[in-house]
Parts: C-alpha cells; sequence; structure tokens
C-alpha cells in the first residue's frame, strides 16, 4: 500500500502545481519552460508507475460491498468521462464541452473516480479512486479562483460534434474490451 499512497501523493503534488501561480512561476524561472516541463513529465511518469505497481501489490481489504448496479452505472459513466477526456486533449475540439466549462478532464476525473468507487469497494481502490476524486475537485475550485473561463465562444457544427461522439464511442469500446490487459481486471 505505501507504492500507492506514494505514487498518489506525487502524482498530485505534481498535478497541483499549476494550482499555485506563483511556485509554478519560481519552478519555471528555475528550471526554465523546458526543464519544468521535463520533471513534471518524469514525476508524471514515475508516480504512475508507482500508482500501478502499488495497487497490484496492496492487500484486497473490503471496506463495503458496491451495489450489484454499480458496474453497469460504473460502464455508462465511463462513456461520459472518456468524452470529457477527448474534450480537452484534441486542441479546438468538436466538442461543446469547452464552451460550458474550463475543466473538462477534472470533470471527467470526477466522473471516472465516481463511477469506480460505485464498482469497486477495496481499501486500495477506494484510497486511489478518492484520491483522484478530491484532487479533481481541488483543481476546479482553484482554477476557478484563478479566474480560468471556458476557452470555446462557439459550439462546433452539429455534424463535426457527431463525429466526435462516434470517435469516443470507438475508443471506448476498444478500452471496454482491453480494460483486462492494462489493469488486470476484464469487464467481461
Amino acid at each position: 500500500m505505501t507504492l500507492l499512497i506514494f505514487g498518489l501523493l506525487l502524482f498530485i503534488g505534481t498535478h497541483l502545481i499549476p494550482a499555485f501561480p506563483k511556485l509554478r512561476g519560481n519552478c519555471i524561472h528555475k528550471l526554465k519552460p523546458s526543464g519544468y516541463n521535463a520533471v513534471f513529465s518524469i514525476f508524471s511518469l514515475i508516480s504512475i508507475v508507482l500508482i500501478v505497481f502499488g495497487l497490484k501489490q496492496a492487500p484486497f481489504e473490503t471496506l463495503y460491498d458496491p451495489p450489484s448496479w454499480g458496474r453497469h452505472l460504473n460502464m455508462l459513466m465511463m462513456l461520459l468521462a472518456l468524452y470529457l477526456f477527448a474534450s480537452n486533449t484534441v486542441g479546438t475540439s468538436p466538442s461543446s464541452v469547452k464552451v460550458f466549462t474550463a475543466f473538462p478532464i477534472s470533470w471527467g476525473v470526477i466522473i471516472w473516480s465516481i463511477g469506480h468507487l460505485f464498482a469497486n469497494g477495496d481499501l486500495a481502490r477506494v484510497i486511489l479512486f478518492g484520491s483522484f476524486l478530491v484532487y479533481s475537485i481541488i483543481s476546479i475550485i482553484s482554477g476557478k479562483a484563478r479566474g480560468l473561463k471556458p476557452v470555446a465562444t462557439e459550439r462546433p457544427p452539429l455534424q463535426q460534434e457527431a463525429v466526435f461522439v462516434v470517435i469516443v464511442v470507438i475508443v471506448y469500446v476498444v478500452l471496454f474490451w482491453a480494460h483486462g490487459y492494462f489493469t488486470g481486471m476484464p469487464l467481461i
């Protein structure tokens, strides 16, 4: 469990730096932009490795029995979470999400976390998904405090968004079938 917790602290600590503009500015000043980005990337990669190995090594300790419908709700929530993730990562985004929120990834992580808490009741996964849930809420609150606003002013054409949704559904199906390979927990 120690590796999991250390990995989460490293990941969240690294990703909270942008929430503190003065700290981020000092880091960039000392490391230069390329050095800051390199250190950020290295810490992120190391933390993900620690989280994955920590989760695999963590003992299975049941905290609660998830509801019987929790898995199915989670599967539905993952489609929305993936839509939100993709809305942020494709630049100008053929998604309407960026008109409504400056935080599509954080909202996606919140939905991802809550969905997985409905589907998993063991201590390690509650720590994992609960940590990401709290981090995402903090990220949204700090972003709003810094005055971040949605970057898009107009919704994309309906046809463009429809193509985007189809692509998201295809990626969802691939991830659904591959879930067992990269998490060790097949969904079917």
